[in-house]
């Protein structure tokens, strides 16, 4: 009898430390489509575990959706496979001048800009140092800023298709950003002004103009400034920075098809990369890497399968996983699922829209078994918060799944 009573109370006590009672497959069916059977929108969910693979649950799995910011985890994923965890991103300062011994550049010199999307003034500032610790004390010549490691098109997809996200939300994307382009009609300009300053104020005499062109093939580097892929890919998804994710995009092209980066190219790799690991190309177009365009269209299959490969990656999933956004903790999920089963259960990335609204990524069950989800709503009225803690309420109910 006192074994039975033992018995009771540590259900009760579980039951009162994880809020509510564990879910089977069939437990976990009947309540997500209690969340979603009255959603006056298009729907699409999925669960699946990240080791067994086998599907936990599905609702219209081949509907076609906008991916908004989900996006990151495609072209993330795509940079940490293909570019590889230790790649970095470079500004580089070169000259011309085959012989600087005696301390004069007697030529020009080039701020050259290989797509980092996070270059800002405390980097610029460092290379002034190390230009002046090589003992520089004059340049004769010009200074050039070259961006032309990407394109031109600088307003990417803005304006280009009708009905799409409004330009003023589009982010100014060069090979040289300085300061996240925030406010600047030329950033790589900004940044060789600031540079010319920061020369004189080091006694370096420098009187030549500042001028856009392309560095020689043949120019020697005097200084570089080093960005590693893991720090761009965390501070892209985590808050969702669009910025980020067209520059990332745009180096895949440049990387590996030919430079100058576009989005075309980028989009080739993206594709490459997706159909090279088993994922239908009728199942998806991604135009560009941010997910600000409407005219991005992925399926539930896409993302279950992209971040299954992901978990088999053994030298890259940790890096990727922690890339993300953890409920309640950080990122764009800080503020959400707090107070729950879900918070720091769930490691995921937003996405919205207007009348757009999705959350992809891993999920921690009851069991400790890691979980892959996809949610997708799309045409919905009104503003998105209804649906955010809709996309909560399955993810706590995610979390509470146990096959035990």
């Amino acid at each position: 009898m006192k074994r039975k009573v033992l018995k009771i109370l540590v259900i009760f006590l579980l039951f009162i430390s994880t809020g509510s009672a564990q879910l089977d497959k069939q437990g976990l069916k009947v309540q997500i489509d209690s969340v979603i059977v009255n959603l006056k929108c298009d729907v699409s969910v999925a669960v699946a575990s990240a080791d067994k693979y086998d599907i936990i649950y599905s609702y219209n799995p081949d509907a076609k959706m906008v991916p908004a910011s989900i996006t990151k985890l495609i072209t993330s994923a795509a940079a940490l496979m293909k570019l590889g965890k230790y790649y970095f991103f470079k500004t580089a300062i070169l000259t011309d001048d085959i012989n600087i011994e005696d301390g004069t550049i007697d030529g020009n010199i080039y701020l050259k800009g290989y797509g980092d999307p996070d270059f800002s003034s405390s980097d610029l500032l460092r290379m002034a140092d190390n230009l002046q610790k090589l003992g520089i004390t004059s340049i004769t010549g010009n200074l050039i800023y070259d961006e032309s490691f990407l394109d031109n098109e600088y307003g990417s997809l803005s304006g280009v298709y009708k009905s799409d996200t409004d330009p003023k939300y589009w982010p100014y994307v060069t090979g040289l950003s300085f300061n996240k382009n925030n406010g600047s009609k030329d950033p790589a300009f900004e940044a060789a002004n600031i540079l010319a300053e920061e020369l004189l104020l080091r006694n370096i005499a420098f009187d030549g103009i500042i001028i856009s062109g392309t560095t020689p093939s043949a120019a020697k580097e005097l200084v570089k400034n080093l960005r590693p892929l893991l720090n761009v890919i965390t501070d892209m998804n985590k808050p969702s920075d669009n910025q980020s994710a067209i520059t990332v995009f745009k180096v895949l092209g440049a990387e590996l098809k030919s430079q100058p980066g576009t989005l075309e190219k980028g989009a080739e790799v993206i594709s490459e990369f997706l159909t090279n690991i088993g994922i239908d190309r009728k199942s998806f177009e991604i135009l560009e890497g941010s997910g600000l365009t409407r005219y991005n269209m992925v399926t539930s299959g896409l993302y279950i399968q992209l971040l299954k490969y992901l978990y088999e990656q053994v030298n890259a999933f940790d890096d990727y996983l922690y890339s993300l956004a953890i409920a309640g903790v950080d990122g764009t999920l800080r503020n959400r699922m707090k107070g729950t089963e879900a918070e720091s259960n769930i490691y995921a990335k937003t996405g919205t829209l207007n009348n757009i609204s999705t959350l992809a990524g891993y999920a921690v069950s009851r069991d400790n078994e890691l979980l892959i989800f996809y949610i997708a709503m799309n045409n919905f009225k009104g503003d998105a918060y209804a649906y955010r803690k809709k996309q909560d309420k399955i993810c706590e109910l995610i979390c509470q799944f146990s096959r035990n």
